[in-house]
């Protein structure tokens, strides 16, 4: 058997706001092809640890590794900083609120990165784009703005927009929360499809059918800790701990 490739590894990761600890030592790793979902009540440190892992937010102390690539933090300050940048390039990003540039069209949303991080050449990168679009089903939508679109729609055109950077793994942050409850489907469709793609995947959600049915691994973040963590089918069916289990019984 091949050993697997370790895309991602965060350890030990600290940080704090002020006085306040919020994530309190959490370490975990993504093989290439692993679709982890982290799952935990609000104020648990599921987006701020997200957003540790490609440096939004600079974790208080700890070490991320993309690819080889390493960043350690003492005292929230990155030791070798300049692997950050390379570390953002090889993690797509996907945000709660889309974040998408509102006075481009859908085309040059996608176009934007590749020529610009990239240095990608304009026909290139329109070619990408528009295969990109047609995959999330939005081929009719490349001239429109996202003013345009349904929430669905954008989140869409986001997921493209981050498969574009040609990332070594993708980042969910609650993808699914800002929409409405009809348009959640269309996100979750294209997000499976990436999975069974083998698309190497961190998914912060509360949406409890892809954690169990997609994930190849489940985190339950509980007070800044990874209070459990393991294969869908026996977190859901044989929870060990109290808090998972008051968790799943008020989230189903």
């Amino acid at each position: 058997m091949t050993q697997a490739e370790t895309v991602l590894k965060a350890e030990d990761i600290h940080k704090s706001f002020g006085h306040l600890e919020v994530l309190k030592g959490i370490s975990l790793e993504a093989n290439k092809h692993d679709v982890i979902s982290i799952l935990g009540s609000s104020g648990s440190g599921k987006s701020t640890f997200l957003r540790c892992l490609n440096f939004l937010e600079t974790p208080t102390s700890g070490k991320v590794t993309v690819q080889g690539e390493e960043v350690i933090v003492r005292n929230g300050k990155p030791q070798n900083a300049r692997h950050i940048e390379s570390i953002r390039s090889r993690l797509g990003m996907v945000f709660q609120q889309f974040n998408l540039w509102t006075h481009r069209t859908v085309l040059e949303n996608v176009m934007e990165g590749p020529i610009q991080v990239k240095r990608v050449a304009k026909a290139e990168a329109r070619d990408k784009a528009e295969a990109l679009l047609k995959r999330v089903g939005l081929e009719d939508r490349m001239q429109m703005y996202p003013s345009q679109l349904s929430g669905g729609q954008q989140q869409r055109v986001a997921i493209a927009r981050a498969l574009a950077m040609e990332p070594d793994a993708i980042l969910f942050d609650e993808p699914t929360s800002a929409l409405d409850p009809e348009l959640v489907g269309e996100v979750l469709k294209v997000m499976q499809s990436l999975a069974a793609e083998g698309r190497t995947m961190i998914v912060v959600t509360h949406e409890m059918g892809f954690a169990r049915d997609v994930s190849s691994e489940v985190v339950f973040l509980h007070e800044g800790r990874i209070a459990e963590q393991g294969p869908p089918e026996e977190m859901f069916t044989n929870p060990k701990t109290e808090e998972f289990k008051r968790f799943i019984s008020k989230v189903s």
